[in-house]
């Protein structure tokens, strides 16, 4: 019976919201797949970002500089820091939505330090799902982005690189740590 379920969810791929802030058009969005060797149903997303610790952070990559989180009235609250190319990024990220299979986090007024000297207010979403693949493997499907409140700041972020270049090597860099940091930890579970 769980069998047939789950091959039914194979062919009912969900999708990300591909999530943007209501005051901004000038988005870009990024999303990546990384395989992980774990039955999807064993992974939880949302225990493993609200259960997320500074050092878990800055292990997924050598750009995390520091992160914190804290709940409140229920909802999941994340500030974290991170260099990406030649700017830094502070970003106060509220979870929108999560579940075991999808989380969804966007921080409305994330300060980008461009160059690491000039300060734009940026949106930036952040969202994960797991997606089956067979009956004992799933992939994370991460998507990041940056909402930019005017085409100029949108110009001056794609010259500098943080706009595709240096955003999609974080993105890649990430989320195979955030995958192969699943994949322990679930599977810990799941074997122990």
């Amino acid at each position: 019976m769980v069998g047939k379920a789950l091959l039914k969810s194979l062919s009912m791929k969900a999708s990300l919201t591909n999530q943007k802030s209501p005051d901004t058009k000038y988005g870009v969005r990024y999303v990546e797949s990384f395989a992980i060797n774990l039955p999807a149903q064993v992974i939880d997303l949302y225990k493993w970002i609200s259960e997320m610790t500074e050092s878990d952070y800055t292990s997924y990559s050598t750009a995390h500089v520091a992160m914190n989180s804290y709940s409140k009235n229920g909802v999941l609250f994340m500030s974290n820091v991170e260099n990406i190319g030649t700017d830094q990024i502070v970003q106060h990220y509220e979870l929108k939505f999560g579940t075991a299979e999808h989380v969804q986090l966007y921080s409305t007024k994330s300060r980008a330090y461009i160059m690491r000297w000039i300060p734009a207010v940026v949106g930036v979403p952040w969202e994960m799902q797991i997606r089956p693949v067979s009956m004992n493997t799933c992939e994370l499907v991460c998507l990041i982005g940056v909402d930019y409140p005017n085409p100029f700041l949108k110009i001056a972020a794609a010259i500098n690189g943080l706009d595709g270049t240096f955003l999609k090597k974080h993105l890649r860099k990430e989320g195979k740590a955030f995958a192969k940091n699943l994949e322990q930890k679930f599977g810990l579970k799941l074997n122990g």
